[in-house]
C-alpha cells in the first residue's frame, strides 16, 4: 500500500467540534474552523457483527450507493480497487475512490479501509468496520483526514455539509433522499428486506476475479 496519512489524532483532541442531528443509525461531526475537511461518519448496524461482509461490500463496486452512479471499477495488481462514484447521478460531483487491502484495528478488534480520494475530492479517507456489542451489531466509521474539495467557487465547509448529508441519505431538496450509505445499511442489517444473499455473491465473485 503506498504512504498514507492517518490524523485520528485530530479525532482524538478537543476541537470546535460541530455535530449533525442524529438517529438510531447515524452521528456525524466536523470540525469547525480548519482549511482542510476533518469530518466523521458513525454508522450503527443492528444485529449483525459479519465484519467481513462489510469489508466486502466496502472495497467492492459502490453500487449499493443509491441515487448514485459507480463506473469505471478496476483491480490494480497491488490489491487496491480503484472506481469512480458520482453521489448524486445527476449532479456534477465526481469523486475517485482507490481504496487498499484492510489492515487490523487491534485495539477496536476491527478492520481499516483506506481510501485515496480523487477528482472533486483530493486526500486519504478510511472506512473502519468493528463490533459494537451495545447494539448487537457493528459500526461502520468513516473518516476525512484532512481532504480537500476541489470544485472552484464552492467554500470546502459547504462541500464538507454536503458530503456528509449524502453519506447519511439527508441531502436538502433538490437532491434525493436515502443516498450512500443507507444503501449499505439496507444491504447489512437484517431487518431491511433488501439485503439478499445474491446481492453478496454477486460482489464477491466480482471481487476473486
Amino acid at each position: 500500500m503506498c504512504q498514507l496519512s492517518f490524523r485520528d489524532d485530530k479525532f482524538e483532541q478537543p476541537g470546535t467540534w460541530e455535530q449533525l442531528p442524529g438517529d438510531a443509525h447515524f452521528h456525524q461531526r466536523f470540525l469547525d474552523g480548519e482549511k482542510l475537511i476533518y469530518c466523521e461518519t458513525i454508522m450503527t448496524v443492528h444485529g449483525t457483527s459479519d465484519i467481513d461482509a462489510a469489508i466486502t461490500r466496502i472495497r467492492g463496486p459502490w453500487d449499493w450507493w443509491e441515487h448514485g452512479r459507480t463506473t469505471d471499477f478496476v483491480i490494480h495488481k497491488d490489491g487496491s480497487h480503484e472506481q469512480t462514484l458520482a453521489p448524486v447521478w445527476w449532479f456534477v460531483t465526481s469523486v475517485g475512490l482507490r481504496s487498499f487491502p484492510s489492515i487490523d484495528l487491534p485495539r477496536l478488534k476491527g478492520q481499516r479501509v483506506a481510501i485515496l480520494l480523487s477528482k472533486d475530492f483530493t486526500g486519504v479517507s478510511t472506512m473502519d468496520v468493528y463490533p459494537d456489542p451495545q447494539a448487537r451489531g457493528m459500526i461502520i466509521r468513516g473518516r476525512f483526514h484532512g481532504v480537500e474539495y476541489q470544485v472552484p467557487l464552492v467554500p470546502d465547509s459547504v462541500a464538507e455539509g454536503l458530503h456528509m448529508e449524502a453519506e447519511s441519505g439527508t441531502m436538502p431538496a433538490p437532491f434525493p433522499k436515502g443516498t450512500g450509505w443507507v444503501g449499505l445499511l439496507h444491504l447489512l442489517e437484517p431487518t431491511w428486506p433488501r439485503c439478499t444473499n445474491k446481492r453478496a455473491d454477486d460482489v464477491s465473485s466480482i471481487l476473486a476475479q
